[in-house]
Formats: C-alpha cells, structure tokens, sequence
C-alpha cells in the first residue's frame, strides 16, 4: 500500500505540473511574433499556426500568421490570412495595410490601393499606409496623388527619409531636377550613406549638366555601397562622354561583373573601343557579347557588322547585316550596309543590287556616300551612275562630285 500510495501522488504531481505549462493561443503568438522579429519564419508560422488552432477567432495571430506566409512567399496564404484577420476585426488597419502589400507584391494594384485606402480611413495617421499608397500611386503613374503621399509621410514623420525620397523620384519623372536635388539633399542630410539618394541626385545633377557635381556623388556610392551595380555604368557613361576610354571601359566592365546578363554594358564597352579607340577587335568581342543577349537592337547589328567589315571579316559582315534586314525590312540602312559590305568584298552585282534598293527606300543622305570608303569598288561604275541617275537629276549629283570618286 505504501509504494501504492507513493506512486499515486508522483502521477498527480506530474499532471498538475504538465497542466501548469500548457500554453495559451496569446503565448504562441508572442512566441511566434519573437521568432518572426528574428526572421526565423518557418518556426515562427509554427507558433501561429498553434495559436489559431488554440483560437481560431485570435485575430492577431491570424495576422502575423499572414506575415509569415508572406515571408515565405505563400501569397495566397498571406492574403487568407489577413482577410481572416478583418472578417474578425473590421477596422484592423493593420491587416488591411499588410493585405495591401501583399497584393502590391501581386501587381494587384486596384486591390493594393483599396485596401491602404481603408488602412488610412481606420488610421488617418497611420505612416507606413500613407508611403504604401504612395509606392502604389507612383508604379501608376499618379505622381500628383503619390506626392500628396509623401508630403503627408513627412508630416508624420520629419525625421524620416522615405518621404523626400519619394518626393526627390516623383521630382526627377516630372523632369524638375532642381527641386528633386532638394529632396535628395534632405535625405542625405538624415542618412549622409544613402547610396539610393547619392544616385538619384547624381543623376539629377547629370541631367542639369552637372557633369563634375553627377561625378562626385557616384563617386560617394562607389565608396558607401561599393556592390552597387548602376553606379558604374553611370561612371563610365561620364568618362565616355569626357573621352577617358580607359576609366569609361574599366566602369562598363565593372558593371557587367555585378549583372552579366545586361546587355548595354556589353554595348557601350564596344562603342568606346569603336568609336574612341578604333579597336575593331574588341568591339566586334563586345558587340556580339551585346548581341547574344539582345539580337533586336539594331545599333548592336550594325556596328558589329562594320566592327567585322573594318577587319576585313566580309562575310562575317555580310551575314550581320542580313540580319538587319530581317529584323527591319524597311529600313534603308540594312540595304545600304549590306551593299557597302558587298562591294569591300568586291561582289559588284549584289552590292549594286543592294545599294538600289536602300535609294528606292530613300536611303539619300548624299553626303555619306560620297564619304564612305566601303563603296570604293563600285563608285567607278557606269552601272553605279545609271542606279544614281534613277533617283537624282544631274544638278543634285553636281553638289556630290565625290560620288563617282573625284574626290
């Protein structure tokens, strides 16, 4: 009896202490919300899901719930989640701001902009509402609605950033630069490493032929956020324009390190070798480098063809421009382009056939044929003047003795 009565009071012990520890639905949420702060999502929805099943009318856990699906991009779930949380509670601005986002991450703009819509009626000063609707005004386009936005942000908020920059964008669209660099400089004021402000602003400045004042603030960017992609395309398209090839090449290639699948620091890395220092090689390297990723740019077809003609690559050349002309039958230049390349390849008759029909196209800028070199080997043909006479009268062609080659 006695052992009996020992192990009786154990059991109840036991199951007054398990009773003891049992959570409630408010506990795991707290406990959710803690692993959620600290971006361990996974077991954070696992303490949300054991709140709502404790209370399935718990409309926080419900909520925060919604954030956890979010964050792992169970949209779906998220929007569930929150719609649950307002049929619960009809004037949670919160689960009406963060549906908004979630549908804003939807390109679900209407949606979006209801729901901050509704957050701001519960809250009329209810910040992160306000800047929402603004982010959702400004992919619309509504910059007079989204600026509204951000001035309000900064009426709550004046210490906060996000509202000048907001302003600074809608400024820069509306192509009022000046003002925007105001905007930029407040932002800069508060948070003097904002590689986001440093960028706008420069290229602000840039616009405004700010070309030393544009340098100076990539030149900061390079230094608070060295990872930053678009900074060095803006460098080298300064040091391009000032004739530093060098610098300008380096920049484009830095550039393309960070985002090898962007096409226009391939192409502009190729114009400076073409267009500044004559090295056709490594512009026909770059060009096509251009061309793997984007075959509908027409610059890019054309000057990785002549990159190929000037290194007498005729048939590389040829078979460029004949893509021109597929991509764009009904322009002239592919026509021309192609004669020209026929006729360095000395294949008169498809150069002249070419050429013929780049003139019947109105392809008539003069002054460039009397110029190019390429049509050398067929300007001495009488086949060439009769394909002139066609289009001009004798005193046009006077204007352009070098036509013919009397230069």
């Amino acid at each position: 009896m006695k052992y009996k009565f020992v192990l009786l009071m154990f059991v109840a012990l036991v199951t007054i202490n398990s009773a003891g520890f049992a959570q409630t639905s408010t506990e795991y949420n707290n406990q959710g919300l803690a692993k959620y702060n600290a971006r361990n999502y996974d077991a954070a929805l696992q303490d949300f899901n054991k709140a709502v099943t404790l209370d399935p009318k718990n409309e926080k856990a419900l909520h925060n719930r919604g954030l956890a699906k979010y964050a792992l991009k169970d949209y779906d779930g998220a929007i569930k989640d929150h719609s649950s949380a307002i049929s619960i509670n009809a004037n949670y601005s919160n689960a009406y701001n963060d549906r908004g986002a979630v549908y804003y991450k939807l390109n679900n703009h209407v949606a979006a902009l209801n729901d901050y819509n509704k957050a701001i009626q519960i809250d009329p000063a209810y910040f992160r509402a306000y800047k929402n609707r603004a982010s959702v005004n400004y992919a619309l386009k509504n910059y007079d609605a989204a600026d509204k936005d951000y001035s309000k942000c900064i009426e709550l908020q004046p210490n906060d950033e996000d509202g000048y920059m907001g302003r600074g964008m809608i400024q820069s669209q509306k192509n009022n630069y000046a003002a925007a660099i105001k905007f930029f400089d407040k932002v800069i004021e508060l948070q003097p490493t904002s590689a986001t402000a440093l960028l706008n602003r420069g290229n602000a400045k840039y616009a405004l032929k700010d070309i030393n004042g544009a340098l100076t603030d990539f030149l900061k960017v390079v230094q608070v956020q060295p990872g930053n992609a678009n900074v060095y395309f803006n460098l080298g398209s300064i040091y391009m324009t000032q004739g530093k090839s060098a610098d300008a090449i380096a920049n484009f290639k830095k550039y393309n390190s960070f985002l090898p699948n962007e096409w226009m620091g391939y192409k502009y890395t190729a114009d400076v070798y073409y267009m500044q220092l004559e090295q056709y090689d490594n512009a026909e390297l770059y060009y096509n480098k251009a061309y793997q990723i984007n075959k509908n740019d027409k610059t890019i077809i054309e000057r990785l063809g002549y990159s190929m003609l000037n290194q007498k690559k005729t048939t590389e050349a040829i078979g460029m421009f004949k893509s021109q002309i597929a991509l764009l039958p009904n322009d002239y230049w592919g026509y021309y382009n192609l004669g020209a390349a026929y006729s360095v390849g000395k294949a008169h008759a498809e150069s002249l056939k070419n050429l013929d029909i780049a003139l019947s196209k109105r392809m008539v800028e003069l002054a460039h044929w009397e110029s190019d070199r390429n049509l050398d080997n067929v300007r001495f043909l009488e086949d060439f003047k009769k394909i002139l006479e066609k289009y001009f009268n004798q005193d046009i062609l006077a204007k352009y003795p070098g036509l013919r080659g009397v230069l």
